[in-house]
């Protein structure tokens, strides 16, 4: 039997956007999401990834069942559990609070359906569907559709979120009663009053109705039961097969107006289509690529994923990996070299820019002009003039972190990570870490540095240059100063998207990338990898002294990387020997 992906019938456009009538739009701007909602904004992508955001907030506070949440036309397309109608929320920015209201509405709704197991409801029932007739069969279809959106609005009224559901289900109410039309008894309307909580109307509906509110009085002790979720779903289905039992006689002489089923039995499935989902089956009109793009690329600058952001730079075509954040760091205990660190720390204060920075009304100093054109009283009347460094630069340190990197190596390395940012603590730096490796398939990407912390990760897996190099690059600061990102690996990218990629995005976005090849014998791949971007180092032991070079060259003598002279690289006490780069 086919997996049922929604139940939404209820509402005009089902789960998939926001259940509003193409005139709800004239009621009230004010809504319950304007006290909580403080991330608006008025551009198109930035206030559609917001309100996805917001969204996936609510549905994981419900449970992890939720599932995915999207756009119609983004990335995961029919691969996400509740698919939402942008139409619904675009065109005016920021959304108004009542449109988000009954969107939240509409995801709360679907959401619990997961939650609850609904789909196992169906599933449980599936023998006694297969054993009436196909009018039968919608009758019954109908009461545990019903009977289990009123289940989940029971669940919902238990939180704060049930405000929400009710916004929801007011509208959808309304959508649905115009489409009752009076006249003989249908099984459509017998359900709609039934859910509507609307007794009377229809005397043929009065002994189905009282068999019906007796159902719901029975669903809403199961909500404050404590058993597990399936014994929970076998009371369900018991309920509903047995109030359809005693109602059958009752209702088979009811018309039946929609004869869609919500999902064919086994028996059915082999014979004919599976049954048109009523997500599939709303009017979802599709984001355009370009607003789908933009709209994941905001979303992955706040989440672990960030394969959107590598897709989008590296562009189509490209073997992507799979990309992540990892946070499930290990505290650092590098062995700080002292005098390297000072070193380290005179480099960025004696060779940075100056800037002018000038102090008025001292007692004591150089005559301030500005003040001579009255007598002085109180005799501050001196200025003093200082140069004081401006640290104008940005450094990320990015480390291969591959299984090839573990012991000593990835000591040595964790020495240098530490002395340098021992040189700087204290300082309103803009120093960046990061260390890479794969995992299962992904490639990790890890923030090393965390305020005044150093932490370390243990190395494993492949390696991925290339996606890591565009990860460090475009997480960065911004601004008009310095920026040198220093890759340190022991071997060439294996994974992932070529490094040019990585190398063709640092020269785009005017960063000197170096990269430092430690103990790598075989020099001519990494040149065609790396071309004049990569410097040599025979070990691991002369890579402090190798970054020390490194800065000095880069901040004194403002030269970019790939044009070291090859006499500096012979005499250097780095011993960082000759590329033929030039």
């Amino acid at each position: 039997m086919p997996e049922n992906t929604g139940f939404t019938n209820n509402f005009p456009v089902g789960a998939t956007g926001c259940a509003v009538e193409p005139g709800a739009d004239r009621a009230e701007e004010r809504g319950l999401s304007e006290y909580w909602r403080v991330n608006i904004s008025n551009s198109e992508a930035v206030e559609l990834a917001n309100l996805l955001r917001a969204l996936r907030k609510v549905a994981g506070h419900l449970g992890p069942n939720a599932g995915d949440i999207e756009y119609a036309g983004m990335s995961r397309g029919g691969g996400a559990a509740i698919v939402i109608d942008p139409a619904r929320v675009m065109g005016r920015y920021p959304v108004p609070p009542a449109k988000v209201d009954l969107l939240i509405g509409t995801t709360v709704h679907e959401a619990l359906h997961r939650i609850v197991w609904s789909d196992h409801v169906w599933k449980l029932l599936e023998p006694a569907a297969e054993a009436v007739g196909k009018m039968d069969m919608l009758r019954m279809q109908k009461l545990v559709h019903t009977g289990e959106d009123i289940y989940v609005d029971l669940v919902a009224a238990r939180s704060v979120l049930g405000l929400y559901v009710e916004k929801v289900r007011a509208v959808a109410m309304e959508a649905r009663g115009k489409k009752i039309r009076p006249g003989t008894p249908s099984i459509d309307e017998l359900v709609y009053v039934w859910w509507a909580g609307r007794g009377g109307g229809n005397e043929a509906y009065r002994e189905a109705l009282i068999e019906l509110e007796r159902l719901t009085d029975a669903l809403r002790l199961i909500t404050a039961e404590s058993g597990g979720v399936t014994a929970r779903c076998r009371q369900r289905a018991d309920l509903y097969l047995e109030t359809y039992r005693k109602l059958a006689s009752r209702v088979s002489g009811f018309r039946v107006i929609d004869k869609q089923l919500y999902w064919y039995p086994s028996s059915v499935a082999g014979k004919e289509k599976t049954a048109p989902s009523p997500r599939k089956t709303a009017d979802n009109k599709p984001l355009s690529p370009y607003l789908s793009r933009q709209i994941e690329l905001q979303l992955a600058a706040h989440s672990a994923d960030i394969t959107p952001i590598i897709e989008h730079i590296v562009g189509p075509g490209a073997d992507v990996a799979p990309t992540s954040r990892w946070d499930f760091n290990i505290p650092a205990h590098p062995v700080i070299d002292r005098r390297l660190a000072g070193r380290l720390r005179a480099i960025f204060l004696n060779y940075s820019e100056r800037k002018k920075v000038v102090s008025r009304g001292l007692i004591s100093g150089k005559v301030d002009g500005r003040r001579l054109y009255r007598a002085p009283i109180s005799g501050r009347c001196f200025e003093q003039v200082d140069r004081l460094p401006d640290l104008d630069w940005t450094v990320t340190l990015l480390l291969d972190a591959s299984g090839s990197m573990k012991g000593t190596k990835w000591r040595m390395v964790e020495n240098t990570v530490g002395n340098l940012h021992a040189a700087l603590a204290g300082y309103r730096n803009r120093l960046r870490a990061y260390a890479y490796f794969e995992m299962d398939g992904v490639c990790m990407f890890s923030s090393l540095l965390k305020g005044r912390r150093l932490f370390s990760i243990p190395p494993g897996g492949q390696t991925a240059s290339g996606q890591a190099i565009i990860a460090a690059a475009y997480f960065m600061p911004g601004g008009h100063g310095r920026k040198l990102l220093i890759h340190i690996t022991d071997g060439e990218s294996n994974f992932g998207c070529d490094v040019q990629y990585g190398i063709d995005y640092c020269r785009q976005k005017n960063i000197n990338l170096v990269t430092l090849a430690c103990g790598y014998r075989d020099r001519a791949a990494l040149t065609t990898q790396y071309g004049k971007t990569v410097q040599f180092l025979r070990s691991y032991g002369q890579l402090p002294q190798a970054i020390e070079d490194l800065l000095k060259w880069t901040f004194v003598y403002g030269r970019k990387p790939h044009l070291w002279k090859d006499s500096y690289l012979r005499c250097s006490d780095s011993g960082l020997p000759a590329t033929g780069s030039g």
